[in-house]
């Protein structure tokens, strides 16, 4: 990447060069234009929005504490003016049914003007905290509910509390209603007595605006404490749970989830609020972007356009020339080589499509090369034990010729013609396991009678696994290894477990429990043995199995060894149940 005189990165590409400049020649204009567009039009839009909401908010919050201070009224009316404490102590103190009648009417004379002066209120009584009865109540009372249970809406000072919204305790009516409790302090050991006056909430609900400026809102009363004690906006503020309104400081609105939130404090402390869903607060000034956007896609659409006319007559053919190069590197020569159209790109290719044809028959010929040393070195390793084993399995037939008689020279010449045919090659380069397994079986019997020390050789082996192709003289290296170097003439004992996997592999393993190996020795099993080992006949078979495996099934594949001093020595190789060798 270059950069210019200002630091600004200049693409090497004619392609990217040819989309900036026309893109720079759209979108420049139509940024600066959209820019200030949209700033004047989000100041108009939001603006109107939120002098109108905020305005419908106020009166809501003066129609409430309006509400609020008529009933404080009222109880102020019914506790000071209705003298009620003394009132309440001449009727207790009363036996007299006539004169407490009289008391009570004198009561329900001052209720009745309270009530006439102030139609909106409904149930008023006397209420005794203490004990929670009611007296001289102008309604029936429902015994079921209970003024402790109601939301507190505002405490504005001591021995006045604002109540609701909730049920009426009227019995005989479902009303939700807004209250008042004036509580009157008396001398020491006197009852506390409390003036209650509800008024309809639907005196304050019908006045909240449902759809100013054609916006659905909603509404939510917070009290003093921040809870919510009205909502019409449940699932994103629930009844009784407080509401963070930091948020709300020094600011007209704030975003809640998917709304907006207008707030405003009451006398009281209490905190009326505006609930408007996002997408429609924004829906005008949403509008006037989307089509503003439409307008400038348009206009970046048609430089796009005029950018692919001249890709398409200048720069296409280079991205062609360029992807057949990446495909040659990446060594995929499948892909055909088609004509551009322009004569000197198709000359190109036209050359192009030659060397690639070169190169193909090069790898071809290599390929071939390293397969065929492959298979020389595996053919070089084989001789190399054959001529091994032929002479120790010589020698013990001249040792049973003159200390045996001629039965178990029968029997050695036997084993040893069995075992010798199927190493030099008779059966071909694959056989399945169970002729793999049958040449093990006739080697080990070959070596029960040569050597005079007890060793066993367990086979277990799954049925499915007998016809599986299988690279010829795979295992009796590695038990051969085990016998040699592994028990030193010593008693042990071999095992040869052949099990087909789920995942369409064959795991063959072969453990011992001869001497083991350390470490050191382990790492150094398959380095290419020095030549007094091989004449000696040591590392041999390990470096051809291996190599075998290679060559029939590809480099990620070998043996894995894992073997502890005195314990033994277990080889595990998971090969796939197909060879991907010649027969």
């Amino acid at each position: 990447m270059r950069f210019g005189r200002f630091g600004i990165p200049l693409p090497h590409s004619l392609k990217f060069r040819l989309i900036a400049v026309l893109l720079l020649a759209a979108v420049i204009p139509v940024s600066l234009i959209g820019g200030i567009s949209y700033y004047t039009i989000y100041n108009l839009l939001s603006g109107k929005l939120e002098k109108g909401i905020h305005s419908t908010l106020n009166q809501e919050k003066t129609s409430l504490d309006a509400t609020l201070s008529n009933l404080d009224y009222a109880s102020q009316q019914l506790a000071l003016i209705g003298d009620i404490r003394n009132r309440y102590e001449a009727y207790i103190h009363r036996k007299d049914p006539l004169e407490r009648s009289e008391i009570e009417k004198d009561v329900y004379k001052y209720t009745t003007i309270v009530n006439y002066t102030n139609p909106d209120l409904g149930f008023m009584s006397y209420y005794l905290p203490d004990d929670g009865s009611f007296l001289f109540s102008n309604m029936n009372v429902n015994p079921e509910l209970h003024i402790l249970q109601f939301p507190r809406i505002a405490t504005p000072y001591a021995g006045l509390e604002f109540l609701g919204p909730h049920r009426t305790l009227y019995p005989y009516s479902d009303n939700t209603v807004l209250s008042v409790l004036r509580t009157v302090g008396g001398g020491a050991g006197e009852k506390r007595i409390a003036v209650y006056i509800e008024t309809n909430f639907k005196v304050f609900s019908d006045r909240l605006s449902r759809i100013p400026y054609g916006l659905p809102i909603k509404h939510v009363l917070l009290n003093a404490k921040g809870e919510a004690v009205y909502s019409e906006q449940m699932d994103v503020f629930p009844l009784n749970r407080q509401a963070d309104l930091k948020r709300a400081k020094g600011r007209s609105y704030f975003a809640s989830g998917e709304d907006v939130v207008f707030a405003a404090e009451g006398k009281a402390g209490w905190t009326l609020l505006t609930v408007i869903a996002r997408k429609e607060f924004f829906h005008e000034t949403n509008e006037w972007i989307a089509r503003f956007a439409a307008v400038g896609l348009l206009s970046i659409g048609a430089s796009l356009l005029l950018a692919w006319f001249i890709w398409r007559t200048i720069y296409r053919p280079l991205v062609r020339l360029n992807r057949y190069l990446q495909h040659t590197a990446a060594t995929l020569f499948n892909e055909p080589i088609r004509k551009t159209g322009v004569t000197e790109f198709d000359e190109l290719l036209g050359t192009f499509g030659f060397m690639k044809g070169e190169i193909v028959g090069l790898l071809k010929e290599i390929e071939l090369k390293e397969r065929n040393k492959r298979d020389l070195e595996v053919e070089k390793l084989l001789y190399q034990i054959n001529p091994h084993f032929i002479h120790n399995t010589l020698n013990t037939v001249q040792w049973l010729a003159k200390m045996n008689g001629q039965r178990d020279i029968f029997e050695l010449v036997s084993y040893f013609i069995e075992v010798l045919d199927y190493n030099l090659g008779k059966e071909g380069k694959v056989v399945t396991i169970r002729q793999e397994l049958k040449a093990v079986g006739d080697y080990v019997s070959l070596q029960r009678i040569r050597y005079q020390h007890a060793f066993r050789v367990d086979f277990e082996v799954e049925d499915d696994t007998l016809d599986i192709p299988f690279p010829r003289f795979l295992l009796q290296p590695l038990v051969e290894n085990a016998l040699y170097h592994g028990f030193h003439n010593k008693d042990g004992f071999i095992r040869v477990t052949i099990a087909r996997e789920k995942d369409g592999f064959v795991c063959v393993r072969i453990a011992d429990n001869g001497e083991g190996m350390s470490q050191e020795k382990r790492s150094q099993l398959f380095d290419k043995p020095a030549d007094a080992a091989k004449k000696a006949g040591l590392g041999i078979g390990l470096a051809y199995v291996q190599n075998t495996i290679r060559s029939f099934y590809g480099e990620q594949y070998g043996m894995q060894v894992e073997s502890e001093p005195g314990v033994g020595t277990t080889i595990t190789m998971r090969l796939p149940d197909e060879t991907g060798g010649e027969l």
